[in-house]
């Protein structure tokens, strides 16, 4: 009979239990279907405020190599797809605290500026950019690094075929110097290629090494592999980078290449080096490049 009660209270303990974990289930659910409810997306309309306000653009890198140095302005645009807006009127110099060389545009209406005399840079040296445009000032200053020899870009071929494209991921990263390189290819001289438009047999791209390894490099969206055919007259260019240079690229990278991925962040303003409100980076590079034929 003992052993018959005390069986019977266990599950009579036991049966308030599951009732208790019942209703502790049931008011869970209740709560969590009112923060879904409350919770669900709803339409909003923003009101953006949509600036007239055009800022200037500075792209200019003066380099070792004797030529006519340039530097291209614009200004900035506010709709999406806008074209860029060229500056043809603005007063350009660089100066090394030796000399100065003044910049003259182009015929062509496409915001290129170049030196009047033909100049190299010097290696440990500061350079330093004056622009007067409607009467307001802008300066920048860039010291020239000199440029790491190293091995030139890999390239792979693409299994069964004579395309080939270049292994971007090797120069992602170098904790002891950041560079850029620029390559330039050209197939339009191959056979079955001639009589292609030029946007078709031509390629221009650029790679970064940089001391620093992003979260939002590592998972950032897949980009567009260029291919090219076997024969391809190949042109790779290496520039030594300060890390003040490196900071301009890497915010550069973080609000486009490297933009769309699994951790993305805030959108912002990307560095800059150049002073009075304009945007760009004024840079001084050591360069070696070299040539070869892919095959």
């Amino acid at each position: 009979m003992q052993v018959f009660m005390i069986k019977t209270i266990y599950k009579m303990n036991n049966k308030k239990k599951h009732i208790s974990k019942a209703k502790k289930l049931i008011i869970f659910m209740l709560v969590f279907a009112f923060f879904m409810i409350n919770s669900c997306e709803k339409k909003e309309s923003w009101k953006l405020k949509n600036t007239q306000e055009k800022f200037l653009i500075v792209d200019g890198i003066i380099t070792n190599e004797f030529k006519n140095q340039i530097i291209k302005l614009s200004l900035s645009y506010s709709d999406l797809n806008g074209s860029e807006n060229y500056i043809s009127d603005a007063i350009i110099s660089v100066s090394d605290g030796n000399a100065d060389y003044n910049f003259h545009k182009t015929t062509e209406d496409n915001g290129i500026y170049v030196s009047d005399n033909k100049f190299s840079g010097v290696v440990n040296k500061t350079y330093k950019l004056s622009i007067n445009y409607e009467n307001k000032e802008y300066v920048a200053e860039a010291n020239m690094l000199p440029v790491s020899i190293s091995e030139p870009l890999p390239y792979k071929q693409v299994p069964d075929t004579n395309m080939f494209y270049i292994v971007a991921d090797i120069a992602s990263f170098n904790p002891d110097v950041s560079s850029m390189y620029e390559v330039i290819l050209d197939w339009s001289e191959i056979s079955g290629y001639e009589d292609l438009p030029v946007s078709e047999t031509t390629a221009h791209m650029f790679f970064y090494s940089l001391t620093t390894i992003d979260v939002n490099q590592i998972f950032s969206s897949n980009n567009e592999t260029i291919l090219f055919p076997q024969g391809t007259k190949m042109t790779q260019i290496k520039y030594s980078l300060t890390s003040e240079h490196e900071d301009f690229i890497r915010s550069l990278l973080i609000e486009t290449q490297w933009h769309g991925g699994f951790f993305d962040i805030e959108e912002g303003n990307v560095y800059t080096n150049i002073t009075g409100g304009a945007y760009g980076f004024f840079g001084a590079c050591s360069v070696v490049s070299r040539s070869s034929v892919v095959n």
